[in-house]
């Protein structure tokens, strides 16, 4: 409840009214697509657009995608989508992202078979540290294995899980006023 207050103050009214009403859970622990983005710009404040890589075939792609876009249009970024379907799409998926649309951050949605895989997982992480691209992962267990950060929902209330080491290695800093809802964790 304290990150949607703190969106609240931040957004519209009504567009935060719109948004907090159609941007629910998609079943997982996973955050919503606008607190997810909302914290994204946070601490990212100069991002333009965010890479998205899913598997479709996981995803309620009808109901997500407008949440999505009603998230990016409240916090001023455009999300490019990318399905991931083989383990060979990883690769050319990412590559696509960071040549072609030249993301300022990569978020992972949802933690289905192929990203879920140690090998997805690593490559994701190696990868865009590499290419100073913050991923923002579905779970802790990806930022304990190098990912920037996940934003993980309980509920209405939101927390900011950071890799102390990968964000300092990317140059980034937790705003103090989130300092409350952010869980460090210990350097690899």
């Amino acid at each position: 409840m304290a990150l949607l207050k703190r969106i609240a103050d931040l957004i519209p009214p009504v567009v935060l009214a719109i948004i907090t009403l159609a941007a629910t859970p998609n079943n997982t622990s996973d955050a919503t697509p606008l607190q997810t983005l909302f914290m994204i710009k946070q601490l990212l404040p100069q991002t333009k657009t965010v890479g998205l890589m899913w598997e479709q075939s996981d995803v309620d792609y009808g109901g997500i995608i407008p949440q999505i876009n009603r998230a990016a249009a409240a916090v001023g970024v455009k999300v490019v989508v990318e399905d991931v379907e083989q383990m060979k799409d990883v690769a050319e998926r990412f590559r696509d992202l960071t040549q072609k649309y030249h993301i300022q951050a990569l978020w992972i949605f949802g933690n289905a078979d192929i990203l879920a895989s140690s090998i997805a997982e690593g490559f994701l992480i190696k990868n865009s540290t590499m290419n100073s691209v913050p991923l923002f992962a579905p779970n802790s267990n990806w930022v304990s294995a190098g990912a920037c950060a996940a934003v993980v929902s309980n509920g209405s209330d939101a927390e900011l899980i950071v890799n102390q080491k990968t964000i300092s290695v990317l140059g980034m800093k937790v705003p103090s006023k989130y300092i409350s809802i952010t869980q460090f964790l210990a350097t690899n």
